[in-house]
């Protein structure tokens, strides 16, 4: 398979079924353009169109796409250049680890004041 690097022109790259009848379960990579156009890469069984169809995305940094039997083209997967969005995760947990002394210093004692002197009118009841 020929590598095509991405150029301005191209859309994305497309999985479509070879033929659109559906009678058989082979698949076409297709590199589209903006203005309808395509240019089949490869053919693919149905073992193998999806594995290649993103092996190929990801090396050639296009977006991937799903065309449909009427020729309807859709993104299945967000993405932003080669850059593939998903769910994000939580990094710090603020709320739940408020309270907690830091790891540096658990094994360190906390920090007291000395015990001051009780005074009351003028007397002194503690040593």
């Amino acid at each position: 398979m020929r590598i095509l690097r991405a150029s301005a022109a191209w859309r994305g790259v497309a999985l479509r079924l070879a033929n659109q009848t559906g009678d058989d379960q082979r698949f076409e990579l297709a590199l589209t353009a903006g203005d309808g156009r395509s240019v089949v890469v490869a053919n693919a069984d149905q073992d193998d169109a999806v594995a290649l169809w993103r092996d190929f995305g990801r090396v050639s940094g296009l977006p991937l796409l799903l065309e449909t039997v009427d020729g309807t083209v859709s993104e299945p997967f967000p993405q932003l250049g080669r850059v593939m969005l998903g769910p994000t995760r939580i990094r710090r947990r603020y709320a739940m680890l408020n309270g907690r002394r830091p790891r540096f210093l658990t094994r360190r004692k906390p920090g007291r004041l000395p015990e001051l002197p009780v005074m009351v009118s003028g007397d002194r009841l503690t040593d």
